[in-house]
């Protein structure tokens, strides 16, 4: 692959019977090479396994974790994650909620992170309220937290799964064929996160903004 494989793609897999600084490494890995060689998608498959998480750590390796989580959810690439089927959990759900799009087998089951007997308080809970609402998310920290795990219709019922599949490699190459071509999608993206918590008259000015860039664009490519 080249710097600039615009069009392509590149696949990486979480061991989820690893640690949390193996797990770290292994993403940031992936995230470096995507940012090197501008790649256009990627597609982070997890596999099975229910890790006691996040395990053996510190604060500061929990930390790392968090930022390496951040940068792949703001990579400039359309980013999927695909669960295996089978039960998974550890930082599955955390992944998962990071990706522009998430895919599952039916088989699937996740169990919600937990950590000395309640539900791991990292990121993942802000994610998920951003995700679900506060509503429902209150109700999975709260009450689910070590009781069993959610199956696939019930993560594609509260909008954390997007797609259950069978033909998981048919699934993938529909989602990576619609991807978008031109505009960045590390800018798509943060339009669309930011429309919750930003005024329409602050965004009207990000949002002309970005479609100036847009124009410029499709001039200078003869597209317009």
């Amino acid at each position: 692959m080249t710097a600039t494989s615009q069009t392509e793609d590149v696949r990486f897999r979480l061991d989820l019977t690893a640690g949390i600084t193996e797990l770290t490494r292994v993403l940031v890995e992936c995230c470096e090479k995507v940012e090197r060689e501008r790649l256009a998608a990627v597609v982070l498959e997890l596999g099975e396994g229910t890790p006691a998480w996040p395990g053996v750590a510190d604060v500061h390796a929990v930390n790392k974790w968090e930022r390496a989580l951040r940068r792949f959810e703001r990579l400039d690439a359309v980013t999927v994650v695909v669960a295996a089927g089978g039960v998974s959990g550890g930082p599955v759900l955390e992944v998962l909620l990071t990706a522009d799009v998430r895919i599952a087998v039916p088989g699937l089951r996740i169990a919600l992170p937990v950590a000395t007997g309640g539900f791991w308080p990292g990121m993942v809970v802000h994610r998920l309220s951003n995700r679900i609402g506060s509503s429902r998310t209150r109700r999975l920290v709260l009450t689910r937290a070590g009781r069993g795990t959610l199956t696939a219709t019930e993560a594609h019922d509260l909008g954390l799964i997007d797609d259950i599949s069978d033909d998981v490699a048919a699934s993938i190459a529909d989602v990576l064929a619609g991807r978008p071509s031109g505009t960045e999608p590390r800018l798509l993206r943060s339009l669309v996160l930011d429309a919750a918590s930003t005024p329409f008259e602050e965004a009207l000015g990000i949002h002309l903004a970005a479609c100036d860039r847009a124009l410029r664009a499709a001039t200078l490519t003869g597209t317009a």
